[in-house]
């Protein structure tokens, strides 16, 4: 008996078992049979699995692909799947700049300066004194910071002056030839201070004089007077180094300490 007299009420089941019989006598597509993966099979389709061997030996040539990557045309094949996002990698600098913030003492755009060998670390104490004088420049913000120290309040003010005059122009080339007379009042230490540079300042604006050396042989903290005597020239272009322009002496910041036996220092921020 033929297939059409077997099953002529089921033309459905006919199509059906005939579409099976070609599927089994045709061999997989391209695209159905993927790489042998480890274990030696390959994957048939979307599901099927077929020992390895047969996938090969059925599979066109060039069907087979290396690598143990399977190949499929399912959504992530084609990118319309989830993909995982991948990170950029970081430069040598940023992880540089990772590693320095991490260090214990530094900051952010800490370059490790400040006179402490590379190491981020604070210069020792008056260690950016001037030559042999017992005064130093400190940064500030469009002005300037003079520190004097000495053994007493006397000769920290005498070397504040001086840190003042050496800024103008380097003393090193100032020679002793003339002395000037200074005389200046306050009402306590800051203004005595205040008044005595301010003195000093104005001898220089009005007569050019720098004093090489200052001597305070009045320092009244009674009443408040001081007086002093400085050895010096009158500043001459052709001679001296020119220096910056102090404009005027602030109060700002200004601090006056003598709590250790035998050792003071004063900070005044001067405008230039």
């Amino acid at each position: 008996m033929d297939e059409g007299e077997a099953l002529p009420q089921r033309q459905n089941a006919r199509r059906r078992l005939r579409a099976r019989n070609e599927a089994e006598d045709q061999p997989p597509s391209r695209e159905a049979v993927c790489a042998p993966t480890s274990s030696g099979r390959a994957a048939v389709g979307h599901g099927r699995i077929k020992d390895g061997a047969s996938a090969a030996a059925a599979a066109p040539d060039g069907a087979l692909q290396a690598g143990p990557t399977i190949s499929h045309t399912g959504p992530e094949a084609t990118g319309e799947g989830s993909k995982s996002p991948t990170r950029a990698p970081r430069s040598r600098e940023r992880e540089e700049e990772e590693e320095d913030q991490q260090r214990p003492g530094s900051a952010p755009g800490d370059d490790g300066g400040g006179g402490g060998g590379g190491d981020g670390a604070l210069p020792a104490y008056r260690s950016a004194a001037v030559g042999a004088f017992k005064f130093e420049y400190l940064d500030h913000t469009a002005d300037v910071q003079l520190h004097a120290w000495g053994r007493d309040l006397k000769e920290a003010f005498e070397n504040c002056g001086l840190a003042m005059f050496n800024y103008m122009s380097p003393l090193e080339l100032v020679r002793p030839r003339e002395t000037r007379s200074y005389r200046a009042e306050g009402h306590d230490l800051p203004s005595l201070l205040y008044g005595f540079l301010d003195e000093l300042l104005f001898v220089f604006a009005t007569e050019l004089f720098l004093a090489a050396s200052l001597t305070i042989t009045t320092f009244d903290r009674v009443n408040w007077v001081i007086e002093a005597e400085g050895v010096g020239e009158a500043f001459d272009r052709e001679v001296h180094e020119v220096g910056t322009e102090i404009k005027a002496i602030t109060y700002s910041a200004m601090a006056i300490s003598e709590e250790r036996p035998d050792d003071a220092e004063v900070f005044v921020i001067v405008d230039i």
